[in-house]
């Protein structure tokens, strides 16, 4: 039979061995290309490979950036190149407050690369045996000191900068404890300024750093180049001060101060306070001429007031000893205790006297009237005439002669005995007002009223029939109000 090779029909035993072992024959030359041609191509890879790894042992990475600059593929030869270019055309630009700016270029403070180990350390970072991870990843490198310069030249530009004119320069101020605030109700902060003031180590300071990595541009109030205030908003010494001035002007004490409002509150604490540094006080002096002045504003003790008599006319009388009159001392000092307590509370002052209703009229509508010139009396209860009588009152002649005014009564008591000069007279009832002088039965007159006072009168006193004297008794009490005229 005919054997043909790409035949696949068999038809004798002996032919079909040789088919199969021609078969395997074609399968191992298939084989053997394969092996060839991967043999090839590990090998130019590996060529390529160890090729970059020669080349890269004196090149820069792919993606490499050194400040900033791209450095790929470059030689250290040739990275120094451009830098020192880079450096002869290097200018930093320096911005201050206020649109304040100014240069400094690299021939003015003789700036120079800085041939040192930190770019052979940046070379030694990326190993050659790994120069394909570049393609995948990039290294950026930041050399703190790449650039020096001359030190003189660089002071002497610094100084000449225009942050330095005097124009230029705002100090800085101090936060501080303003005046009390009406609004806030309290003491508040005056916050510090930081002014324009350079401080001249942090400015050399920042600039050498920004010089010596060949910054572009640097901001002297982002990196505190301006003096700062000594004390700031929240400085602790402050803040304590500030505590301690709004505990006394949280006080507000509302007085009653013979039925006029007078207000003491922060306001007016405020100016009674005395700051000496850390310490705080109430000025006692002025909370005692506070007092002093209101006192003499309300008081009516001791003043002359309007009267209306019985008989229709409209008198000036002097207050011997009547009306409302202001403890000065004691109310001084409870004041100042409240508002060191931080009080809020409403009270009336301390009186060493009162009159018998509050305000200017303190007379009020129940007191005894006496007409010393007709001799003749009236007691009032509630705007009332409830008793009506004539008197003696003293001998004028002798100069005895009963003072006008308005008074209080000092006190009553019955089974009196009246001791003067040459005399010592008891009566059953004893109503005194002025010192010595005082309302009292006169059992040993017969009559009252009239012309007896001028040649015939008393020691001063208001000599009364007996019933009328009791019955005035039963209506009087501490105080009352007892108004002489002529």
């Amino acid at each position: 039979m005919e054997n043909v090779e790409n035949d696949v029909t068999v038809t004798d035993e002996k032919e079909g061995k040789g088919y199969t072992e021609k078969k395997k024959t074609v399968k191992k030359r298939k084989w053997g290309k394969r092996i060839l041609v991967c043999t090839i191509f590990i090998s130019l890879l590996l060529l390529t490979y160890l090729s970059s790894v020669y080349y890269f042992s004196g090149h820069y990475f792919y993606k490499t950036r050194i400040n900033g600059e791209d450095c790929s593929f470059l030689t250290d030869s040739e990275v120094r190149s451009r830098i020192n270019k880079k450096i002869s055309l290097y200018e930093l630009k320096i911005v201050g407050k206020d649109g304040v700016t100014d240069t400094i270029c690299a021939g003015d403070i003789g700036l120079r690369f800085m041939y040192d180990e930190s770019l052979m350390k940046v070379r030694e970072s990326e190993n050659p045996f790994l120069w394909f991870t570049a393609f995948f990843t990039g290294y950026d490198f930041e050399l703190a000191d790449v650039a020096d310069y001359d030190a003189d030249l660089f002071e002497q530009r610094v100084k000449n900068l225009v942050f330095y004119d005097r124009v230029n320069i705002k100090k800085a101020k101090n936060a501080y404890i303003g005046d009390y605030s009406e609004t806030e109700g309290a003491f508040v902060i005056v916050e510090e300024e930081a002014g324009s003031e350079p401080d001249d180590h942090k400015m050399m300071e920042v600039l050498s750093e920004k010089l010596k990595s060949l910054q572009e541009v640097v901001y002297l109030e982002r990196e505190g180049c301006y003096k700062q205030a000594d004390i700031i908003r929240n400085d602790s010494d402050l803040i304590k001060e500030l505590d301690i001035l709004n505990s006394y002007v949280t006080a507000k004490i509302t007085y009653d101060w013979n039925g006029e409002t007078e207000v003491v509150d922060g306001s007016l604490i405020s100016e009674w306070l005395i700051r000496d540094g850390d310490d705080v006080s109430l000025d006692e002096e002025k909370v005692k001429e506070y007092v002093a002045e209101k006192a003499k504003e309300h008081d009516t003790y001791g003043k002359d007031r309007s009267f209306t008599t019985t008989d229709g006319r409209t008198l000036e009388l002097k207050s011997g000893g009547f009306g409302w009159k202001t403890a000065r001392q004691e109310t001084t000092e409870e004041l100042l205790a409240a508002i060191q307590n931080g009080e809020v509370t409403q009270k009336e002052p301390i009186y060493s006297c009162t009159g018998a209703q509050k305000g200017k009229d303190d007379v009020g509508s129940s007191y005894v009237e006496i007409d010393l010139g007709t001799q003749h009396l009236y007691l009032y209860i509630e705007g009332e005439i409830v008793l009506e009588s004539d008197l003696v009152s003293g001998n004028v002649q002798r100069g005895w002669t009963t003072p006008p005014g308005v008074f209080g009564l000092t006190y009553k008591t019955k089974k009196a005995v009246l001791t003067g000069q040459n005399y010592k007279t008891p009566v059953d009832y004893w109503m005194p007002f002025n010192g010595n002088i005082g309302m009292h039965d006169a059992t040993w007159r017969s009559s009252f009223g009239g012309d007896i006072y001028l040649t015939n009168g008393s020691h001063g006193c208001i000599n009364l029939p007996y019933d009328a004297a009791a019955q005035i008794y039963e209506y009087m009490s501490d105080g009352f109000p007892v108004v002489c005229y002529y």
